[in-house]
């Protein structure tokens, strides 16, 4: 199953919009900050909320995610190439955070998502294919944490000259 994240940058937006492969809108993330927090709520087109994300940074920005499949701990990996360390799950990441193109991987070797940059008629995104529909809102979840930290390494860098 392929969705489609784009950023919501219209003037009380912060959050996201996910498409399916058709093009119709799927679900909606909303954002609020607070402090050295921001959470997101992950919600259907009907309005249910099927995950929430919690960004925090405290020595490193990490996140919590909750949603129908369990509870989960995003931490960074600073390595040549960023990464998540998962904790609550047996799945691994590989590729570039930084980038915008990974995937992650099963214990066993077996793909659960893959992202990447793509151009679509809704802007600049990201394509996610998901090969685990059970953890469809997990998946989802680890795409925008990625988007999240990808933003805030931009913003933290300091250009010098």
């Amino acid at each position: 199953m392929k969705l489609y994240i784009k950023r919501d940058i219209s003037a009380d937006g912060g959050g996201f919009e996910v498409y399916d492969g058709l093009g119709a809108m799927k679900y909606s993330v909303s954002l609020l900050t607070e402090r050295q927090k921001q959470q997101l709520i992950i919600r259907q087109v009907s309005g249910k909320a099927v995950a929430e994300i919690y960004n925090k940074a405290i020595f490193v920005r990490y996140f919590t995610v909750r949603c129908s499949t369990g509870f989960y701990i995003l931490m960074p990996n600073l390595r040549p190439c960023f990464s998540f360390r998962i904790y609550g799950s047996t799945y691994r990441f590989a590729g570039d955070l930084s980038s915008g193109r990974f995937s992650l991987y099963d214990v066993d070797k077996s793909p659960v998502m893959t992202q990447k940059k793509c151009w679509t008629r809704y802007g600049n995104g990201y394509e996610l294919e998901i090969y685990n529909e059970e953890q469809e809102h997990f998946s989802l979840s680890c795409a925008i944490c990625a988007d999240l930290f990808i933003t805030a390494a931009e913003e933290d860098m300091v250009l010098t000259g």
